[in-house]
């Protein structure tokens, strides 16, 4: 599933989800778009704040939609 349905799904818009990750608007535009590639450490903070929110999202559902964007 990609990012911005995850976060979509959660009720959030990009500038709550980048402040409750502590990364930013843009950060999260960025990722959502393939323009950027979050490390591990990010998508761990994603992850995180998503599964509060009660959507059930993995590390793996993030870097999938990632390496499906680059390719």
């Amino acid at each position: 599933m990609k990012l911005k349905e995850l976060r979509e799904k959660a009720c959030l818009t990009q500038t709550e989800l980048g402040k409750a990750t502590g990364l930013g608007q843009t950060a999260i535009s960025n990722y959502e778009s393939g323009y950027r590639t979050p490390d591990l450490n990010k998508v761990g903070r994603i992850v995180a704040v998503l599964r509060a929110k009660g959507v059930p999202v993995t590390l793996e559902d993030i870097f999938s939609d990632l390496a499906d964007q680059a390719a």
